[in-house]
């Protein structure tokens, strides 16, 4: 089997599901007023929430936490890290193993790079590994304790 089709086992696929399962951007819960003859006009604008300092600082800590017990260097984070709907959907014994074999599939890995997103709730990563480069998203809960509640870890781009 070549390095690029290996595949990551079931665990590993269920807590890539759970973590499609919370989405890191909610809805907007607000009904939305219908339209005026000069808003259809007007190109839709979204802002960007404001930012969030104490937001913007959890996820880091909780990413960091997350990568230190990926590379076996500090525990997993225990369950109070996690949102209940998160828990709910995977257990830390599922999480630590997903992580044990994604670390053992790809190797030593360090941050290469850090994507921003207009908001201080989420954040993706790229790992450059041994063998590999593997995105990874996470996002918080949009209120203190900001626990994580959504954490994605795509297929890795393996190297030649």
């Amino acid at each position: 089997m070549s390095r690029s089709t290996r595949r990551w086992s079931q665990p590993a696929l269920f807590i890539l599901a759970a973590a499609l399962a919370a989405p890191a951007f909610a809805a907007d819960p607000a009904p939305a007023a219908a339209p005026t003859p000069a808003d259809a006009a007007a190109p839709q604008q979204q802002q960007a929430p404001k930012p969030n300092p104490a937001a913007e600082k959890a996820l880091g800590q909780r990413f960091q936490s997350i990568f230190a017990a990926f590379e076996g260097k500090a525990a997993l984070p225990d369950s109070k890290s996690f949102s209940e709907e998160f828990n709910k959907q995977v257990t830390p014994e599922q999480m630590k193993e997903v992580l044990q074999q994604v670390h053992q599939s790809v190797g030593a890995c360090r941050v290469a790079a850090q994507m921003r997103v207009p908001t201080s709730y989420a954040s993706g990563y790229l790992l450059q590994c041994d063998k590999a480069f593997v995105p990874m998203d996470i996002a918080v809960e949009e209120k203190a304790p900001y626990r994580i509640h959504s954490l994605l870890i795509r297929p890795g781009y393996w190297k030649k």
